[in-house]
């Protein structure tokens, strides 16, 4: 009696999983959309095998229409092919992938979870996230109200550009059966012929557009951005945008770019994420209160172009480039920042076997005169605790119209010829202290 009574258990138990496996297969729906009117189902091809950036706008319209909306749009793994650029008006929306995205398409070429794949004419703004306000302010529910808002959230999922370099991966390419080009070798910018003015038609995975001017005395501005647990590659840029005030930037790979991120504003948290194989990292206008941590770097041109930072802390990121690496990596950066005040520079790690001169393109046919490391106009500037290992034959860190900076305790190597650091221009007040290894405490004898 107790084994028919278990039999009847599991069975009745497989029953209702089998079920409710069968029942989940044919629900007809891979996106969906949860917002405060109610969820919404809808069904496109997600097999990459047609357009369908027209079904997607349609979605995103219907859904932009709806008054005061707030979204989380979320898609099921797949490929969503789209061959024209679209938009979205909402004044918060959070995109949602899922399964393990990431994919590389110069190597292993298996995709996995939700894909968006950009089209030869889904340019230059692949997706734009435009601005929206609301019928009413929240909490007092003053009425018209003239703010504007974006807010855009964005997780989990993997954009595949269109043959940004001389790479053809459209028609299939993979390092792993040595195909040509030689991969290590690329500089990451466009292939000539790409695009006819790469700037304006550059292939942008994710736009932010200047703020709209407001009425009455309305204040419109994209407040908040926040970017985890995607993968970008074979674009010119993978995220652009006009002005941010926040931004969290985490978990991300970004690969085979030409720039990675080209942001402005303040409030920058870009940390714990992956750049490889790119023309340059991280393309800042203007920014303060902001971080820079533990990101990894390989195989990367320029790492840091910073042109306005304050109150600030670059720390605890890695670069390594190989000697093999001859394209974009041996005539790149690590940091260059053209003013600054109060930036802390710590714990950063770069080896880098390459005597490089920096070029502004990597394809430029003579170096820009700029250091491996280099600060101009810099005020309250700490640099130390670094370790940077190069054979370059000139000055590594450059400080240039810099005053009251501060110079410790780095790790400097260098090739024949070369130094550590130098003062450039009108500088004052810099302090500077080298590692002096013949200086050094005796050690205490090991004891165990």
């Amino acid at each position: 009696m107790q084994i028919q009574t278990k039999l009847l258990i599991v069975f009745a138990l497989s029953t209702f999983l089998i079920s409710n496996i069968y029942a989940e297969n044919k629900s007809n729906h891979n996106i969906e959309a949860i917002t405060n009117h109610g969820t919404f189902l809808y069904q496109v091809d997600n097999t990459g095998e047609s357009d369908v950036s027209n079904e997607l706008q349609e979605i995103f319209n219907k859904l932009s229409s709806l008054e005061d909306v707030s979204a989380s749009i979320i898609f099921s793994p797949g490929v969503y092919y789209l061959n024209s650029p679209v938009s979205i008006e909402m004044a918060g929306v959070k995109l949602i992938g899922h399964g393990h995205g990431g994919i590389d398409v110069h190597g292993a070429n298996i995709k996995n979870g939700t894909i968006f794949h950009l089209g030869k004419g889904c340019t230059p703004y692949a997706i734009t996230f435009n601005y929206a306000g609301r019928t009413k302010s929240f909490p007092a529910g003053e009425s018209p109200w003239p703010n504007k808002n974006s807010k855009v959230e964005i997780e989990n999922i993997s954009f595949v550009g269109y043959n940004n370099t001389g790479v053809n991966t459209a028609e299939g390419y993979s390092r792993f059966r040595k195909d040509v080009p030689n991969f290590r070798e690329l500089n990451w910018y466009p292939a000539k012929g790409r695009y006819d003015n790469v700037e304006k038609e550059g292939q942008r995975a994710i736009y932010l557009p200047p703020a709209p001017k407001g009425e009455s005395w309305g204040w419109n501005k994209c407040e908040l951005l926040r970017i985890t647990g995607c993968y970008f590659t074979e674009l010119y840029v993978a995220v652009e945008a006009a002005y941010t005030d926040v931004s969290y930037i985490d978990k991300n790979w970004f690969g085979q770019c030409t720039y990675a991120l080209r942001l402005n504003g303040p409030g920058m948290m870009i940390n714990n994420n992956l750049f490889a194989d790119l023309e340059t990292a991280l393309t800042i206008e203007k920014t303060r209160f902001s971080t820079y941590s533990n990101n990894t770097f390989a195989y990367v041109g320029k790492c840091f172009e910073i042109k306005n930072i304050s109150a600030s802390s670059i720390s605890g990121n890695v670069l390594e480039n190989m000697k093999k690496n001859t394209g974009a990596a041996a005539s790149g950066a690590f940091i260059f920042v053209e003013k600054s005040n109060g930036l802390n520079v710590i714990g950063n790690s770069v080896i880098h076997p390459h005597d490089s001169r920096k070029k502004t393109i990597s394809i430029d046919a003579e170096p820009n005169g700029q250091s491996y490391i280099q600060f101009e106009n810099s005020e309250h500037l700490i640099f130390s605790n670094n370790i940077i290992n190069t054979p370059i034959t000139q000055t590594v860190v450059r400080l240039h119209n810099c005053s009251q900076c501060v110079v410790i305790d780095n790790i400097i190597n260098f090739g024949k010829g070369g130094n550590a650091v130098a003062e450039t221009g009108e500088c004052k007040g810099n302090f500077y202290r080298k590692l002096d290894l013949n200086d050094s405490d005796t050690f205490d004898i090991y004891k165990n």
